[in-house]
């Protein structure tokens, strides 16, 4: 990565395109997600295609190898240690994120670091991974340039409508903050194989998918071995992977990684991290914790249909 990249990180709260596997590569692994849908996936409603829903989607890097393999790409993993300043990489979650044809599900504006008090927010970052071309036109992520610097903001539910199908009810709870930087939006067009870094704190969302192709995506949650939770003592210890390095500290238990692809041994594992990921969640709301809590309105107490998230972007 050239000089002042990560200055330029830090500025402007995100970087595309990251370029970090071949053509054989990218086909492989779209091809083992189609496999991982045809095999675990479910008709919605309308039975118009599959897709994987509920806990399947995330952790999909604990239960098959190619998704470990991904996850920890030597490319990608290079990139992500310059942009944390890190030799240690840890990888807090990952979560398939499929946007279907013609639909209109989207997501709302908001930051990664609603959902989990982490820190210091300078050493997280999330990599939005294509296995599938992410243009304007099927909904691809957008960016508000630079907001990664405004502090930690209030998020508030937005109910789902039909026209607007937020499939993440958490929104920034004053939205002049986006109207102000409405010039400001970059949208992140990617090619299969490519992938995005954008920082914790980063305001981002998508629009509908008007294209008869789905959008398909991983979002992987990486951090720094030296990252903490914010709220000592945790509410839970929560299971990480390690990525690259090494992880001293006492807040996060390393977990094991997939022998095979989709085994009892596999599933047992993910079975483990997710019921402590629900727990965290759980504990974090009851204690109202984080941003996505903490702002009092009469959309957050009507907005039970949105704490069941699929995935965030």
């Amino acid at each position: 990565m050239p000089d002042g990249v990560r200055d330029n990180f830090i500025t402007d709260g995100f970087m595309f395109p990251v370029k970090f596997l071949s053509a054989e590569e990218s086909v492989f692994y779209c091809t083992k997600y189609k496999e991982y849908v045809k095999r675990y996936g479910s008709v919605g409603k309308g039975g118009v295609s599959r897709r994987i829903r509920g806990n399947r989607i995330f952790r999909v890097h604990l239960v098959a190898r190619w998704a470990a393999q991904l996850v920890t790409h030597p490319a990608l993993i290079s990139v992500v240690k310059q942009v944390l300043d890190t030799e240690d990489i840890l990888i807090w979650s990952s979560d398939i994120t499929c946007k279907p044809s013609s639909s209109t599900e989207c997501f709302g504006w908001h930051q990664d670091e609603a959902y989990a008090l982490l820190g210091p927010d300078k050493k997280l970052c999330t990599a939005w991974i294509a296995l599938t071309d992410s243009k304007t036109s099927n909904g691809c992520v957008r960016f508000l340039r630079g907001s990664n610097n405004l502090g930690q903001l209030a998020h508030k539910s937005q109910v789902r409508t039909p026209d607007e199908n937020l499939v993440l009810g958490q929104v920034v709870a004053d939205q002049q903050i986006v109207q102000d930087l409405a010039d400001n939006i970059v949208n992140c067009e990617l090619k299969a194989g490519e992938a995005s870094i954008h920082a914790w704190r980063t305001i981002h969302s998508s629009q509908p998918n008007h294209s008869l192709q789905d959008r398909v995506g991983l979002a992987v949650r990486y951090m720094a071995g030296e990252v903490q939770p914010v709220h000592k003592p945790a509410v839970v210890k929560e299971l990480v992977t390690l990525a690259a390095g090494q992880y001293n500290g006492e807040d996060f238990e390393i977990e094991d990684v997939p022998k095979g692809e989709y085994g009892l041994e596999e599933w047992a594992l993910h079975k483990r991290s997710m019921d402590r990921e629900w727990e965290r969640r759980k504990k974090s709301k009851e204690k109202g914790l984080l941003p996505s809590h903490q702002y009092k309105s009469t959309e957050n107490e009507n907005s039970s249909q949105n704490d069941n998230i699929e995935n965030p972007l």
